[in-house]
């Protein structure tokens, strides 16, 4: 019976593994039960996450009672915490070993046993260890962030265009953001006698600095973007369909909030600067044009919706 605890300590959910897993990881590379502490056992070992996700940090304590028999650290040093797991469980094993490997204290005599010196370790064991100890290099792999939420723009219809968007991100490197978001307005009619009735999609590319990141990130964004609608007059004799596009530039901020490992609000704010504004407009019976509408050729944006995560 090993007659060890385990204290299991993950407040920022930065762990890529449960403790659980964690547990059947370390038996299965010691060959047996790694923790199964008797009631009255008094020892245990404490792992600890620390830091964020683009730096994370692993403490490792192994105790009895009051009494601190070693201690390990681990830190990531590519700002991805799944690259810890193996030099962990390695970390965790020669720990658990070492203190297998030390006597009992014989509870049975009146006074302490002397304490036997230990043999200093050849340069080469710790050199060995080292080695075990120090975290596999990460593979680096872009985050992705496929998102769900609602866009809306103001100055390129009569009133306030609503609708669902879709988002897609990829960060290529630390404090980069690469995407698209493509949204659907929904259709409405506008003015009466004459009107007319109006169906507007989009699509952006963006890309973002973000300097501040973490599990709350704020950057800075430029794109540009391609809107196309679809137009058709209202309470005219002779009402015409009419298929438009635009492009414009935009500036911005985004702004990511990490709510659980996986899943993180997503915030776009900006506006866009359209070089050539549509306006709308019918052909009275006389000749000439009567415009109906005029876009501004400055627009303010906003995305907001939930994204998640994929490895």
């Amino acid at each position: 019976m090993s007659d060890l605890a385990l204290k299991w300590s993950d407040p920022d959910a930065l762990a890529p593994t449960s403790a659980a897993e964690f547990e059947a990881g370390l038996s299965e590379r010691l060959g047996r039960r790694a923790f199964e502490a008797s009631p009255s056992s008094n020892q245990a070992l404490e792992v600890k996450w620390e830091g964020d996700p683009e730096h994370c940090r692993v403490s490792l304590q192994l105790s009895r009672g009051s009494e601190l028999q070693g201690t390990r650290s681990i830190d990531s040093p590519s700002g991805d915490c799944k690259a810890l797991q193996p030099a962990l469980l390695t970390v965790a094993a020669l720990l658990i070993e070492s203190r297998d490997s030390e006597p009992e204290q014989s509870v049975e005599t009146a006074e302490p046993a002397p304490e036997v010196p230990k043999p200093e370790p050849s340069p080469a064991t710790e050199a060995a260890k080292k080695k075990d100890a120090s975290p596999e290099p990460a593979e680096v792999e872009p985050r992705i962030l496929l998102g769900l939420g609602v866009q809306v723009i103001l100055g390129l219809a009569p009133s306030a265009e609503l609708g669902p968007a879709l988002s897609l991100s990829l960060s290529p490197a630390r404090h980069v953001r690469l995407g698209l978001v493509a949204g659907w307005f929904f259709p409405r009619d506008y003015q009466a006698a004459p009107g007319f009735s109006l169906s507007h999609g989009n699509a952006a590319l963006f890309g973002c600095g973000m300097p501040i990141s973490g599990t709350f990130s704020l950057g800075a964004c430029a794109g540009a973007s391609l809107h196309r609608y679809e137009s058709r007059g209202l309470a005219l004799p002779f009402p015409e369909e009419n298929l438009s596009y635009m492009w414009a530039l935009g500036l911005g901020l985004r702004a990511e909030w990490r709510i659980i490992r996986r899943l993180r609000w997503v915030g776009n704010l900006g506006a866009e600067l359209a070089p050539k504004p549509l306006y709308f407009y019918f052909t009275p019976a006389e000749g000439g044009e009567t415009a109906v509408f005029r876009q501004a050729r400055l627009s303010p944006t906003l995305f907001t919706g939930l994204s998640l995560e994929l490895p």
